[in-house]
């Protein structure tokens, strides 16, 4: 009988917290004008509906869905433990780009933040100028024009392996390890291919969770992305200690790669980066640099392959 009492009583207390909780996120939601929609299940919201969709390969049907059912052009909802206002069409677009610090602001998930400790996502104001500015020193025009031979030759190398003589290539994944590999030429001076079919495996898995429930628990994503987080700072800290050695014997250049110029360049106050910020700043810009260009660069494949004149013009400019 104790042993009943002993387990009812703390569950009946994490269901009132967790309904007190729910009343009065929905007391403070209603003083604010927000968007249609809703915010789902308490914490959980529509993540498990996002999910479906997702398993499905129906995305966008999710937006569409909601779009309908509340305002094509802006509507509420919550998932992974977050309130969302999604912006949607042309107009959410140009309003979110050209009100950037002025009507809004960037915003990461939790488990971004947790993810990227450090890095430049979680700082603001004059600190985040400062870091971004440091690391737009070596993102820009004219320094990324002098990689563009190196650029070419790991697209050629990529093509020559993967691509030329195959009956079929699935763009997606293969679009994958080609971002992932240039960009672990261009920051880490990184080509050696069984370290680098090592760290994708790692940096797979971090992808998996880092838009997730931030529960760092045992066979959640949340947790096995932090593993994985770990482990592929363990490898750039690894070439961080000969880097640094060979920069002080003159065998490295300070413009040869990223890493080696956050580790000779001070920022405007004279300060260099730790250890950890660069290491957590080097994660940031892999997960930033690859999840972009490979969504890109993948859109830009199904098109052409849609559009065959459209391919011919594009295969004309080229020859």
């Amino acid at each position: 009988m104790e042993m009943i009492k002993f387990i009812v009583l703390p569950t009946v207390l994490a269901l009132f917290v967790l309904f007190l909780h729910f009343i009065i996120r929905i007391i403070k939601l209603r003083k604010l004008n927000l968007p249609k929609g809703t915010l789902g299940l308490p914490i959980i919201g529509e993540t498990l509906e996002f999910f479906k969709a997702n398993l499905e390969g129906k995305q966008i049907r999710f937006i569409q869905e909601r779009m309908k059912k509340y305002d094509s052009r802006v509507f509420k909802t919550s998932l992974f433990g977050e309130n969302i206002a999604v912006f949607c069409g042309t107009a959410g677009n140009k309003f979110l780009f050209s009100n950037e610090n002025k009507n809004v602001q960037v915003w990461w998930p939790s488990s971004v933040k947790k993810l990227l400790r450090l890095s430049l996502v979680n700082k603001v104001g004059d600190e985040a100028k400062i870091t971004r500015r440091l690391l737009m020193s070596f993102l820009n025009p004219e320094t990324l024009r002098n990689y563009l031979p190196k650029m070419d030759r790991i697209a050629q190398h990529h093509i020559n392996t993967h691509w030329k003589g195959k009956e079929q290539v699935v763009v997606y994944p293969i679009i994958q390890l080609y971002t992932f590999e240039l960009a672990c030429c261009l920051f880490l001076s990184m080509e050696d291919p069984i370290q680098l079919s090592n760290l994708s495996s790692y940096f797979e898995e971090f992808l998996k969770g880092i838009i997730s429930f931030p529960i760092n628990f045992p066979g959640t994503r949340f947790h096995k992305a932090m593993k994985a987080a770990d482990a592929i700072k363990k490898e750039i800290k690894l070439i961080m200690k000969k880097r640094k050695v060979d920069l002080e014997e003159k065998k490295a250049s300070p413009t040869q790669d990223l890493l080696s110029h956050l580790l000779v360049t001070s920022d405007t106050s004279g300060r260099f980066m730790s250890e950890v910020e660069i290491l957590d700043n080097m994660l940031l810009l892999l997960f930033a640099g690859h999840d972009t260009s490979r969504s890109v660069i993948s859109l830009i494949m199904k098109y052409l392959g849609n559009l065959p004149e459209v391919y011919e013009q594009v295969l004309k400019g080229y020859q």
